[in-house]
């Protein structure tokens, strides 16, 4: 099926910026952050497979690289080069591999808290997979429990407004992910998650597990830039010092006070670090 793709705003001969979002997340919940970039840039999203339509994912268990691979595919479907890639959480990781693999493509790389993990925490992860007790680690578990089925987008957003995973959310960025992250289910009523829970668990199945390897490669490779919550749970302080050590030349800023979810609790903020790093390393 030939990707989708979304428009998230700026003009249509302006400069491009890719961005690939956190694994269950629309892409639209990024739009207030953009609206920083995109007076100067013209903003896109190719979505990854889960939003491709009602597939449902491979039994075959396979890392983020396909992620990478299917980017690329995309951006040489229409001809797209000169790219900024933007990408958050899972979405960072996936930009990160497609720039090792095709850095001429690119002009800038922003990472914004990436699945990072220590390798400490992928060890565990590969072990629990090998004996297949996936379904037992927090983020498995929490999306298995999530809810499938919702009677309106009012009553969803507001089952959302009270939940503390959305507490610092805007009413703004809350109603982008209920409208886009929601569909309707056809000739069934109500409304299901576009995003589906098996394609959520699937991507938390198959967390990238070569990242220490790779990361070498990206020293001096393109301008970069790295952005964690001061209070992530993903992208841990720890993770960033050897990040720093293997990749030097990389800008990292910190937003204190913000967990994983920042680019939409705090969208002022993340834009305009990201403007003004755009506007010093490539003066645009």
């Amino acid at each position: 099926m030939p990707q989708r793709l979304l428009e998230l705003g700026g003009p249509a001969d302006a400069a491009l910026i890719h961005i690939a979002p956190a694994n269950s997340f629309p892409p639209q919940t990024y739009g207030p952050m953009l609206r920083a970039l995109t007076d100067r840039y013209r903003a896109v999203c190719f979505p990854p497979r889960a939003l491709w339509g009602d597939q449902t994912p491979p039994r075959e268990l396979r890392e983020w690289g396909d992620l990478a691979d299917d980017l690329l595919s995309a951006f040489d479907a229409w001809n797209m080069r000169d790219i900024v890639l933007i990408g958050h959480s899972f979405g960072g990781t996936a930009s990160l591999l497609a720039a090792i693999k095709e850095p001429d493509r690119f002009r800038a790389l922003v990472m914004l808290d990436p699945t990072i993990l220590s390798q400490e925490r992928l060890d565990w992860l590969k072990m629990a997979t090998e004996h297949d007790a996936l379904d037992q680690t927090p983020l498995v578990k929490g999306a298995l429990r999530r809810r499938r089925l919702f009677e309106s987008r009012d009553l969803a957003f507001t089952r959302f407004r009270n939940r503390p995973h959305f507490a610092d959310w805007s009413d703004e960025a809350l109603r982008l992910y209920v409208d886009h992250g929601l569909r309707e289910r056809s000739n069934k009523g109500g409304y299901e998650l576009a995003w589906s829970v098996e394609w959520e668990v699937y991507y938390y199945s198959t967390v990238y597990q070569r990242i220490w390897e790779d990361l070498p490669a990206l020293e001096g490779l393109l301008p970069t830039l790295i952005v964690r919550g001061g209070a992530s749970d993903t992208f841990e302080q720890s993770d960033q010092e050897a990040v720093r050590r293997l990749v030097p030349s990389a800008t990292i800023r910190v937003i204190e006070g913000q967990g994983h979810l920042f680019p939409q609790s705090a969208p002022d903020e993340t834009g305009a670090l990201i403007r003004s790093w755009l506007r010093a390393v490539l003066s645009q």
